[in-house]
């Protein structure tokens, strides 16, 4: 018997729906919103990202999903005792904003090859790098190709002003087989303060290189985004302000919460295009930074 074209496209379509529709469940997969838990996504079979677990009634959400594997790529350390006490193991891989260095992927390379499903992924809010660490993750374990991994970080809403964690997801391959991968551990190991504002500095300069091209893209740098550098050390303020340790005086944490707040308002009239708002509050960032330096690090 023969098709017509309309009957022949309708099983057309369902072949491929019979054969692709685990993949796009995956992808389509709505975000919920349960207690204790925020940003909720189902990226492949048995992967699931979102928030940072709110307490022990986010840890008993993730029960309900029939979770088993906690994993963490924020700063901040996790809450191990909780989820031990629920009958959950935590692994811990910290990442940044700017990209997901050859440590981390190996070590979501490992968790991709060695760990019981089903995990949850959650930086802080599940918009960034949780998003990209699953893409990764996802890679390394063969549930989802790249192109599925990049629709998983835009379901998420992951902000193009990360260009790094778009570009380490994009450029992923999976380690051979005889690669030797990094233990897992509950609680990493977190850069000092020191480490974090030395990484902020080079984020800062990369800044000046912008204000000095007028916000554009240096033809030293064409890959520099004012926006982008500005978000980042904002980001970066913002985190070293939430891992703060009781060591810290509220002075300092107010110091450096006002430059957080500085640079988010520099970030957003950057993006607005207006140079000369730019340029005044590059200057009031710069003079936090030297006045807090002067209070707190150079005696």
């Amino acid at each position: 018997m023969s098709l017509t074209p309309f009957r022949f496209i309708t099983l057309t379509v369902l072949i491929l729906f019979w054969i692709f529709g685990g993949v796009i469940e995956a992808i389509d997969d709505p975000s919920r919103e349960s207690p204790g838990l925020h940003n909720v996504l189902k990226a492949a079979e048995s992967v699931y990202l979102g928030s940072e677990p709110d307490g022990e009634v986010g840890f008993e959400s993730l029960k309900e999903l029939g979770i088993t594997t906690v994993i963490s790529v924020d700063g901040a350390k996790p809450d191990i005792e909780t989820a031990r006490r629920l009958g959950l193991r935590y692994i811990h891989i910290p990442i940044g904003y700017d990209g997901i260095d050859g440590s981390a992927a190996l070590a979501l390379t490992r968790v991709a090859r060695d760990v019981q499903a089903p995990v949850y992924v959650h930086c802080h809010h599940g918009r960034h790098r949780g998003p990209a660490a699953v893409a990764v993750l996802c890679i390394a374990a063969g549930s989802l190709d790249h192109e599925q991994a990049v629709a998983i970080m835009t379901k998420a809403g992951t902000g193009k002003d990360f260009p790094g964690l778009w570009r380490d997801v994009k450029n992923f391959k999976p380690p051979s087989p005889d690669t030797p991968l990094p233990e897992l551990v509950e609680v990493a190991t977190v850069d000092s303060l020191a480490a974090a504002m030395a990484k902020l500095d080079r984020h800062f300069d990369n800044l000046k290189l912008g204000a000095v091209e007028d916000w554009k893209s240096p033809a030293s740098h064409p890959d520099l985004e004012a926006s982008a550098e500005a978000l980042l050390v904002q980001e970066g303020l913002y985190e070293c302000l939430r891992t703060l340790s009781d060591n810290y005086d509220d002075n300092f944490k107010s110091d450096l919460k006002a430059s957080e707040s500085l640079t988010s308002e520099l970030q957003s009239v950057i993006k607005s295009k207006d140079g000369a708002s730019a340029h005044r509050l590059l200057k009031a960032v710069e003079k936090s930074c030297v006045e807090c330096h002067t209070a707190y690090r150079n005696h």
